[in-house]
């Protein structure tokens, strides 16, 4: 079995100290710029590896910040952890991320897990645990719970964005109209959108919205069921969606039963991901705030490691409707 090289081994083969090899790794003391390149040649030559946990001990960091999810198989999740792993990068810390799906327990788990050490902070994306049980399962690790920190929580509005993309639908001409529901968008609590659509057509007199409603589960696969389902009760001249891969879905659908978006189906999404501008037609969608939410979230994260951090009104974030070829005139 090969020994492993140690720092002492470096110093040797460049013929300085062990100490200055460790203030040119860590950048803590001003070396020359010779002697830096001649010991990471030899760190390069001899394959040396620091101890990654000897390292944290000493610096009582590890530099790492873990984030803790349900799942990135969708390109909304997805994209805000690519989001969060950039704006972490800003301050020097990179992201661990640990996918957990919807099981409570398994989520618990992670947290528990990432909280021994291992990390100097965590986010925590599951919507299934708030921000007063992380903080019971992350004890004396800094924990931020994505929009909903009860120290500073988020709020999307919701609301105004349904009210504002059934305006456009029925400026527009569209009458019967078919929503397809986020089950995540509240976890536990029914999607906003829900109420202001029912609200808006009883108030233009058109029966039986409920009917037009399926729940769906953010996925391609239920944007093409809940297509199938609400096709099967009236043929509606527009569907809109609680995610964009949903919205896919409803495409996928149309294109299997020879319906055209957006001559016979307009579809409209949420999130603005980026395949949303390359399916044909590019979909109309509403914009996540991606970069203000991740923004916000590491702002709070490292406030609470400093231990500056001041509670916060509840902020409201509005989303804008970013308008292609996927709604037309209804005539």
């Amino acid at each position: 079995m090969t020994k492993k090289t140690t720092i002492i081994d470096v110093a040797k083969a460049v013929g300085v100290s062990p100490s200055t090899v460790s203030h040119a790794i860590s950048g803590k003391r001003e070396i020359s710029t010779a002697v830096k390149q001649r010991i990471f040649e030899k760190i390069r030559e001899l394959d040396y590896r620091p101890n990654f946990f000897a390292q944290a001990m000493k610096n009582s960091s590890t530099r790492l910040i873990g984030i803790v999810a349900d799942e990135c198989r969708n390109p909304g999740p997805a994209l805000l952890i690519d989001t969060l792993t950039a704006e972490l990068a800003r301050h020097s810390y990179e992201a661990v991320v640990g996918l957990t799906g919807l099981n409570l327990e398994k989520g618990r788990e992670m947290l528990r897990r990432f909280s021994t050490g291992l990390v100097d902070g965590i986010i925590n994306l599951l919507p299934q645990i708030d921000s007063n049980e992380a903080e019971l399962l992350c004890g004396t690790v800094p924990v931020v719970t994505h929009l909903r920190d009860k120290a500073a929580p988020l709020r999307l509005d919701y609301e105004g964005m349904t009210r504002e993309l059934l305006e456009y639908l029925w400026s527009n001409g569209h009458r019967r109209i078919g929503y397809i529901a986020s089950r995540t968008r509240l976890y536990g609590l029914p999607d906003p959108s829900i109420s202001v659509y029912a609200a808006f057509m009883e108030s233009r007199r058109e029966p039986h919205t409920s009917r037009l409603i399926f729940e769906g589960e953010d996925s391609i696969e239920s944007g093409i069921a809940g297509a199938e389902a609400i096709f099967s009760r009236e043929r509606v001249s527009a569907i809109f969606t609680g995610n964009d891969q949903m919205a896919f879905g409803v495409y996928r659908w149309a294109f299997e039963k020879r319906l055209s978006i957006p001559e016979e189906l307009s579809v409209v999404g949420f999130d603005d991901v980026p395949q949303a501008a390359t399916v044909i037609p590019p979909l109309t969608t509403f914009r996540f705030p991606v970069r203000e939410v991740a923004e916000h979230a590491v702002r709070l994260l490292l406030a609470k490691q400093q231990k500056t951090f001041r509670p916060e009104e509840s902020r409201t974030l509005h989303m804008q409707m970013t308008v292609r070829n996927s709604v037309t005139v209804k005539s």
